[in-house]
């Protein structure tokens, strides 16, 4: 690590869901894990609790120099600038997550649920678009990556809903659906979720299955069938997330799949 990273919170094997798994191809799997390790390492400077705005920004500014040129060197960047290289995938992808990680820098709130989508747009789009472009896919794909992916980071979002509140002083429940309940931000303070914010977590994740659906119509465009797996695989793993946030409550504790949910849904892939 450098003296522009921070500390990682946590690696590949603690994600929802895998990252270049077994399922994919075992020449792509490392390239998958550079994206990874590039992205993780941008996403922990942003949620830092310990560093500034300001340093936040000059630090992922760092990252999109040593992305666009070679004069800043961060190896991190650098891996994934040669693998963009080597498959002619757009550097954009990098670009477009830098650019939502300085969002997270600045930004608290989201208003509505376009403003939220909008922000998925950079911090969760290209992860699912730079795997499609590895594996040669068609553009249509995106049709089944895009919602996924989108649907991913909000499950993420209500997940992490109080600690991003408290360590961080970010909400990313739009306020349109915490003014329709009358919820108070203090609420997500508590130790357990009350009535009223639970009716706007449960607004929150109708909205998402709604992406969840879209993605499981498109899943069987891509052609190639390893890729075709992990994605089935993925979409177990949304919507048994989703399940478990609608039955459990964020606030009392996380909300996370256990060795047996991932069992289940690899199951699933199979059927």
């Amino acid at each position: 690590m450098n003296k522009v990273e921070t500390i990682l919170t946590k690696n590949h094997k603690q994600e929802n869901f895998p990252v270049g798994s077994w399922l994919l191809s075992k020449k792509l799997r490392p390239q998958i894990l550079i994206f990874y390790k590039f992205a993780r390492a941008a996403d922990d400077i942003a949620d830092s609790s310990n560093l500034t705005s300001k340093e936040k920004i000059k630090r992922l500014n760092l990252f999109k120099k040593a992305i666009e040129n070679n004069k800043i060197k961060i190896q991190k960047a650098q891996n994934l600038k040669k693998i963009c290289l080597q498959n002619k995938i757009k550097i954009n992808y990098a670009l477009n997550l830098l650019k939502a990680f300085k969002q997270d820098a600045v930004k608290k709130r989201y208003k509505n649920w376009s403003e939220l989508i909008n922000y998925c747009k950079y911090s969760a789009v290209p992860v699912g678009r730079f795997i499609i472009d590895l594996h040669k896919e068609k553009k249509i794909s995106y049709k089944c990556s895009d919602p996924l992916c989108t649907a991913l980071q909000i499950l993420n979002h209500v997940q992490d809903c109080k600690d991003d509140y408290n360590k961080i002083n970010r909400v990313y429940l739009p306020s349109t659906f915490l003014k329709k309940y009358n919820v108070k931000l203090k609420q997500l303070k508590k130790s357990h979720t009350e009535k009223n914010l639970r009716l706007a977590i449960n607004d929150v994740l109708t909205h998402t299955e709604k992406l969840i659906k879209q993605a499981d119509k498109f899943k069987k465009i891509m052609k190639n069938n390893k890729l075709s797996k992990e994605t089935t695989f993925i979409l177990e793993i949304a919507k048994s997330l989703l399940k478990l946030l609608k039955e459990k409550d964020p606030l009392k504790k996380k909300v996370f799949l256990n060795n047996f949910d991932y069992i289940k849904c690899f199951a699933k892939t199979f059927l």
